[in-house]
Protein backbone atom coordinates (compact mmCIF):
# COMPACT_ATOMS: atom_id res chain seq x y z
CA UNK A 1 0.00 0.00 0.00
CA UNK A 2 3.03 2.07 0.90
CA UNK A 3 3.98 1.61 -2.61
CA UNK A 4 1.19 2.45 -4.46
CA UNK A 5 1.09 5.81 -2.29
CA UNK A 6 4.82 6.83 -3.70
CA UNK A 7 3.37 5.87 -6.94
CA UNK A 8 1.03 8.52 -6.73
CA UNK A 9 2.62 10.86 -5.79
CA UNK A 10 5.40 10.33 -8.58
CA UNK A 11 3.07 10.24 -11.05
CA UNK A 12 1.13 13.24 -9.96
CA UNK A 13 4.31 15.03 -9.88
CA UNK A 14 5.09 13.67 -13.65
CA UNK A 15 1.89 14.78 -14.53
CA UNK A 16 2.51 18.67 -13.10
CA UNK A 17 5.65 18.94 -14.71
CA UNK A 18 3.99 17.55 -18.00
CA UNK A 19 1.86 20.95 -17.49
CA UNK A 20 3.94 23.63 -17.08
CA UNK A 21 5.16 25.74 -20.29
CA UNK A 22 8.77 25.54 -20.46
CA UNK A 23 10.48 27.69 -22.96
CA UNK A 24 11.50 26.69 -26.37
CA UNK A 25 15.31 27.20 -26.89
CA UNK A 26 17.36 27.16 -30.14
CA UNK A 27 20.54 27.63 -31.01
CA UNK A 28 22.23 28.47 -34.08
CA UNK A 29 26.55 28.58 -34.54
CA UNK A 30 29.17 29.51 -37.05
CA UNK A 31 30.03 25.96 -37.95
CA UNK A 32 33.89 26.50 -38.40
CA UNK A 33 34.50 28.66 -35.52
CA UNK A 34 36.98 28.00 -32.93
CA UNK A 35 34.94 28.08 -29.56
CA UNK A 36 37.92 26.51 -27.55
CA UNK A 37 39.41 29.70 -27.78
CA UNK A 38 37.42 32.13 -26.05
CA UNK A 39 38.43 33.33 -22.75
CA UNK A 40 36.88 36.93 -22.44
CA UNK A 41 33.82 38.75 -23.05
CA UNK A 42 31.92 41.68 -22.44
CA UNK A 43 27.99 42.56 -22.35
CA UNK A 44 26.75 44.83 -24.88
CA UNK A 45 24.06 47.65 -23.61
CA UNK A 46 20.98 46.71 -25.32
CA UNK A 47 18.72 49.74 -27.18
CA UNK A 48 15.33 49.85 -26.88
CA UNK A 49 14.51 51.48 -30.54
CA UNK A 50 11.33 48.82 -31.21
CA UNK A 51 7.72 48.92 -30.65
CA UNK A 52 8.26 45.48 -29.35
CA UNK A 53 11.63 46.44 -26.67
CA UNK A 54 10.25 49.85 -25.68
CA UNK A 55 7.46 48.01 -23.66
CA UNK A 56 9.93 45.91 -21.84
CA UNK A 57 11.02 47.38 -18.56
CA UNK A 58 14.57 49.34 -18.49
CA UNK A 59 14.98 48.08 -15.16
CA UNK A 60 13.93 44.48 -16.78
CA UNK A 61 17.17 44.83 -19.21
CA UNK A 62 19.52 45.50 -16.90
CA UNK A 63 18.33 42.18 -14.92
CA UNK A 64 18.98 40.41 -18.25
CA UNK A 65 22.25 42.13 -18.17
CA UNK A 66 23.70 41.06 -14.63
CA UNK A 67 22.07 37.23 -15.32
CA UNK A 68 24.08 37.08 -18.51
CA UNK A 69 27.33 38.59 -16.79
CA UNK A 70 26.56 36.01 -13.50
CA UNK A 71 26.39 32.92 -16.28
CA UNK A 72 28.93 33.60 -18.46
CA UNK A 73 30.93 34.80 -15.56
CA UNK A 74 30.91 30.81 -14.50
CA UNK A 75 33.15 29.99 -17.44
CA UNK A 76 34.52 33.17 -19.19
CA UNK A 77 36.59 35.90 -17.32
CA UNK A 78 34.67 39.46 -18.18
CA UNK A 79 36.71 42.22 -20.00
CA UNK A 80 38.52 44.86 -17.50
CA UNK A 81 37.43 47.86 -18.60
CA UNK A 82 38.72 49.18 -22.15
CA UNK A 83 40.54 45.93 -22.85
CA UNK A 84 39.39 44.09 -26.15
CA UNK A 85 37.40 40.87 -25.12
CA UNK A 86 37.32 37.92 -27.05
CA UNK A 87 33.69 38.09 -27.39
CA UNK A 88 30.65 40.20 -27.49
CA UNK A 89 27.31 39.34 -26.14
CA UNK A 90 24.36 41.17 -26.93
CA UNK A 91 20.48 40.33 -26.49
CA UNK A 92 16.80 41.83 -27.52
CA UNK A 93 13.51 40.87 -25.94
CA UNK A 94 11.14 41.01 -27.92
CA UNK A 95 6.64 40.87 -26.41
CA UNK A 96 4.29 39.98 -29.44
CA UNK A 97 0.85 40.00 -29.11
CA UNK A 98 -0.75 36.45 -30.47
CA UNK A 99 -3.82 35.21 -31.47
CA UNK A 100 -4.65 31.60 -30.11
CA UNK A 101 -7.93 30.63 -32.67
CA UNK A 102 -10.12 28.02 -30.99
CA UNK A 103 -13.12 26.80 -32.32
CA UNK A 104 -16.25 24.32 -30.73
CA UNK A 105 -19.45 23.59 -31.19
CA UNK A 106 -22.62 23.60 -28.41
CA UNK A 107 -24.63 21.41 -30.35
CA UNK A 108 -23.16 18.03 -29.23
CA UNK A 109 -22.88 15.90 -25.94
CA UNK A 110 -22.03 12.55 -25.13
CA UNK A 111 -25.18 10.62 -23.46
CA UNK A 112 -25.52 7.39 -21.76
CA UNK A 113 -22.53 4.84 -22.80
CA UNK A 114 -20.28 7.78 -23.93
CA UNK A 115 -22.80 8.09 -27.36
CA UNK A 116 -23.24 11.24 -28.97
CA UNK A 117 -26.43 13.34 -28.94
CA UNK A 118 -27.55 16.84 -30.07
CA UNK A 119 -28.90 19.27 -27.30
CA UNK A 120 -32.37 19.77 -27.99
CA UNK A 121 -32.51 22.89 -25.80
CA UNK A 122 -32.35 26.44 -26.66
CA UNK A 123 -29.83 27.56 -24.55
CA UNK A 124 -27.54 25.84 -26.33
CA UNK A 125 -26.54 28.19 -29.67
CA UNK A 126 -24.54 26.38 -31.94
CA UNK A 127 -20.93 26.52 -33.37
CA UNK A 128 -18.95 29.19 -31.74
CA UNK A 129 -15.54 30.42 -31.45
CA UNK A 130 -13.04 31.47 -28.81
CA UNK A 131 -9.91 33.79 -29.68
CA UNK A 132 -7.49 33.34 -26.87
CA UNK A 133 -5.07 36.41 -27.00
CA UNK A 134 -1.63 35.85 -25.41
CA UNK A 135 1.90 37.42 -24.96
CA UNK A 136 4.54 35.29 -26.39
CA UNK A 137 7.80 36.55 -25.40
CA UNK A 138 11.51 36.19 -27.04
CA UNK A 139 14.82 36.36 -25.23
CA UNK A 140 17.22 36.43 -28.25
CA UNK A 141 21.21 36.19 -26.79
CA UNK A 142 23.75 37.03 -29.79
CA UNK A 143 27.37 36.31 -29.74
CA UNK A 144 30.14 38.12 -32.23
CA UNK A 145 33.56 37.37 -32.59
CA UNK A 146 35.31 40.14 -31.30
CA UNK A 147 38.30 40.27 -33.69
CA UNK A 148 35.67 40.12 -36.74
CA UNK A 149 32.84 41.88 -35.53
CA UNK A 150 31.25 38.90 -37.33
CA UNK A 151 28.30 36.47 -35.02
CA UNK A 152 29.56 33.16 -34.15
CA UNK A 153 26.39 31.83 -32.21
CA UNK A 154 22.50 32.78 -31.72
CA UNK A 155 20.31 31.36 -28.88
CA UNK A 156 16.84 32.16 -29.02
CA UNK A 157 14.15 31.19 -25.84
CA UNK A 158 10.60 31.78 -26.76
CA UNK A 159 7.66 31.21 -23.87
CA UNK A 160 4.05 32.39 -23.55
CA UNK A 161 3.72 34.81 -20.75
CA UNK A 162 1.15 36.27 -18.54
CA UNK A 163 -1.15 39.44 -19.43
CA UNK A 164 -0.94 40.53 -15.94
CA UNK A 165 2.38 39.07 -15.17
CA UNK A 166 3.96 41.61 -12.71
CA UNK A 167 7.64 42.77 -12.78
CA UNK A 168 9.01 40.73 -10.85
CA UNK A 169 7.86 37.59 -11.85
CA UNK A 170 8.59 38.62 -15.39
CA UNK A 171 12.05 38.60 -14.10
CA UNK A 172 12.77 35.41 -12.61
CA UNK A 173 11.42 33.91 -16.58
CA UNK A 174 13.56 35.81 -18.34
CA UNK A 175 16.93 34.70 -15.24
CA UNK A 176 15.38 30.93 -16.17
CA UNK A 177 15.57 31.80 -19.99
CA UNK A 178 19.04 32.76 -19.40
CA UNK A 179 20.25 30.26 -17.78
CA UNK A 180 18.89 27.77 -20.05
CA UNK A 181 20.05 29.54 -23.24
CA UNK A 182 23.39 30.05 -22.17
CA UNK A 183 23.45 26.41 -21.13
CA UNK A 184 23.68 25.85 -24.71
CA UNK A 185 27.09 27.86 -25.67
CA UNK A 186 29.43 26.96 -26.32
CA UNK A 187 28.22 24.55 -28.81
CA UNK A 188 29.44 21.00 -29.06
CA UNK A 189 30.01 19.75 -32.64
Amino acid sequence: MKQLGVLLVALNALVFAGCTTQPSVETDHQADFDFSSLKTFNVAETKQDTKESILVSPFTLSHIHSALEGELGKRYQNAATGAKPDFIVSYHVVIEEKIDPRSYDDLYGFGYYGRPYRYPSPFFHGPGSGLRVYNQGSLIIDIVDAKTEKPIWRGVSEKRLSRSMPPQQQREVLSRAVTEVIAQFPPVN
